[in-house]
């Protein structure tokens, strides 16, 4: 009887040094792979930041230059609803999370009222709070519009280290549905080298909209949601406490 106990109780260590020692490969494999993953995340150094996924976009303001009608701006319940090349509505999710793990849920969109009467010269521009500070060296600029078949054209507004101001088209809106836009950031455009060491990082100003020259006169609407920055952080040091600006 002993002699039996003994036996099973030796089976139970043993199982359980197996398990120890299978949990612990598991443990290195999981490690083994976040390392690799972060290795190559840092060789590529391009992160998609999210400036505003408007679900607290009460503060933002609106500017236009007819003097008429109403320009204003209102956060409405919605979110991107893509349609295929088959006409078919794409399912777009309720959150997501980016590559910071911050989840973004999709339950609002920015809208825009406004009033165009000049052709080709009245336009509309849309402010945050306050200027958006672009970590990294901009690449690519990235936002949902809602278009209503209007040529009217998107563009955006970005201010350098020097205070300069540069508007960059974005596209017209001569579309129906939703649609991602974006912009590739022209290279000629001042930034740092070094993004976090000489404090030359681009601002974003606002989005604007300018009346094209062929639209009928009226009341104009549009909608934006998920506004995201592609950035090179390739060239951060690891040190933010040394600035070379000295």
């Amino acid at each position: 009887m002993r002699r039996e106990v003994r036996s099973f109780i030796l089976s139970l260590a043993i199982g359980g040094l197996m398990v120890a020692v299978g949990g612990g490969n598991i443990v290195v494999q999981a490690q083994e792979a976040q390392q690799a993953q972060q290795q190559k995340k840092q060789q590529t150094g391009l992160v998609e930041d999210w400036m505003d996924d408007f679900e607290a976009s009460e503060d933002w303001r609106a500017m236009a230059t007819c003097p008429i009608g109403e320009t204003k701006i209102r956060k409405i319940p919605g979110k991107p609803r893509p349609i295929d090349e088959n006409g078919n509505e794409v399912n777009y999710p309720d959150t997501i999370t980016d590559e910071n793990g911050i989840t973004h849920e999709n339950k609002y969109v920015l809208g825009v009222k406004t009033y165009f009467m000049d052709r080709g010269f009245d336009r509309v521009e849309v402010f945050p709070p306050n200027e958006y500070i672009v970590r990294g060296k901009a690449k690519e600029i990235k936002v949902w519009a809602l278009g209503r078949k209007f040529r009217h054209t998107l563009f955006v507004k970005l201010r350098d280290y020097k205070g300069a101001i540069h508007k960059i088209k974005i596209g017209r809106l001569d579309f129906w549905g939703w649609r991602e836009m974006s912009v590739i950031v022209p290279g000629w455009l001042p930034q740092s080298p070094g993004y976090a060491l000489l404090d030359k990082n681009l601002h974003f100003v606002s989005f604007y909209v300018e009346s094209d020259i062929y639209e009928v006169p009226g009341t104009f609407y549009f909608y934006l949601d998920n506004f995201r920055v592609i950035t090179d952080l390739s060239e951060f040091t690891g040190d933010a406490s040394i600035r070379d600006n000295w």
